[in-house]
């Protein structure tokens, strides 16, 4: 507890530049840990549906069933929303006559790829901003530590005392800032490297879903190539 008043003693007493500079950081903790805890939230969900969606859909006899069982779901995430934009994007297919089997694969794996953009790019959202923090956070607490000591022996200069007990001060409260900026950026990085790697890992489960799916569609074209398609 001492230890905590004393620095916000020397926060107290720092100039008003050191402490604009220590409201700024604190202001860059706050939102770095609102992202990281939203982050860690909706990759969590994300992680979770997707096995448990893979172990429904390598488990499942019927395709149609599982579509059916997943329409109502409003916010779909990763693998289960591959799946149904690709039945959606079979069936639209389908209904537009269109049954040649290199023009349908194609046209799903398009359909596959933007979907898989637009879920990466929802994941990745604010993450750059992450990293920002992470970064610039150590430079704007030198910048404090540096204007801190320059102030510090400006006025040491200034009453002529070159004591410890008179420098110390000055410079413990500058120091303060580059500790709060390190504070700042440490878990940042932290959780910056830990979510690029979880997405990541999700990027590649989808794009191995998608070739999945793409198998799928194809044995499915092969068995009905002499008789009408149906939907999913």
């Amino acid at each position: 507890m001492e230890q905590e008043i004393s620095i916000l003693q020397l926060i107290m007493h720092a100039s008003i530049v050191v402490q604009l500079i220590i409201g700024l950081l604190l202001l860059f903790s706050v939102a770095s840990w609102a992202i990281i805890f939203s982050k860690w939230l909706s990759l969590g969900l994300a992680k979770s549906k997707t096995s448990s969606f893979l172990r429904q859909f390598h488990s499942s006899s019927s395709i149609s069933k599982l579509y059916t069982s997943i329409s109502g779901n409003e916010h779909k995430l990763c693998v289960e929303a591959l799946f149904f934009d690709g039945i959606n994007e079979y069936n639209k297919l389908n209904k537009q006559g269109i049954t040649q089997k290199e023009v349908v694969l194609e046209n799903i794996d398009r359909s596959l790829s933007a979907s898989i953009e637009s879920q990466i790019d929802k994941f990745e959202h604010s993450l750059s901003t992450l990293a920002t923090f992470g970064s610039v956070s150590p430079y704007i607490g030198l910048l404090g530590t540096v204007w801190g000591i320059m102030h510090a022996f400006i006025g040491l200069g200034a009453s002529g005392q070159a004591t410890l007990s008179t420098v110390a001060p000055g410079i413990a409260e500058a120091l303060v800032a580059t500790a709060i900026g390190l504070f700042v950026a440490i878990p940042a990085y932290i959780a910056y490297n830990k979510f690029t790697s979880d997405i990541s890992s999700l990027n590649n489960k989808m794009n191995k879903f998608g070739d999945e799916f793409l198998n799928l569609i194809n044995r499915r074209l092969m068995v009905t190539t002499s008789t009408n398609q149906d939907s999913m």
